[in-house]
């Protein structure tokens, strides 16, 4: 999967907790051509989400008083590439650190680009 294939037949995750920002990730994502997975707001249901075997993930860090880490931790344990979606940067872990991370806000180009490279990383 490179970048200029992008993301369309994909299935993508969306974890975040504020409706707006959702409802715009879901957006972006689905005129791209992908199957949003969600958007889901806890780690409770993000991990169910899980089921639908996402391609991708989209990850907010803070959801309420939770984090994304152990969803982070699950998709990587499945080998499911994922991105930070957050306002956040500084919380994410060393062991999560060399994921692409999207700057909120950000322009839907942004992160289209930032899925891809999750999913090509090289």
């Amino acid at each position: 999967m490179t970048t200029r294939d992008g993301i369309s037949g994909l299935r993508v995750l969306v974890v975040e907790d504020d409706y707006w920002v959702a409802a715009t990730l879901v957006e972006i994502i689905s005129d791209a051509g992908a199957e949003v997975v969600g958007p889901v707001d806890c780690v409770r249901d993000a991990l169910a989400a899980l089921d639908s075997s996402p391609h991708v993930a989209s990850l907010d860090v803070q959801l309420g008083s939770e984090t994304s880490f152990p969803i982070a931790d699950e998709l990587d344990r499945r080998g499911v590439p994922f991105i930070f979606a957050t306002g956040a940067a500084s919380m994410i872990p060393a062991v999560h650190a060399s994921r692409p991370i999207c700057h909120k806000p950000a322009s839907g180009e942004f992160l289209i680009s930032a899925l891809c490279r999750a999913l090509d990383p090289a």
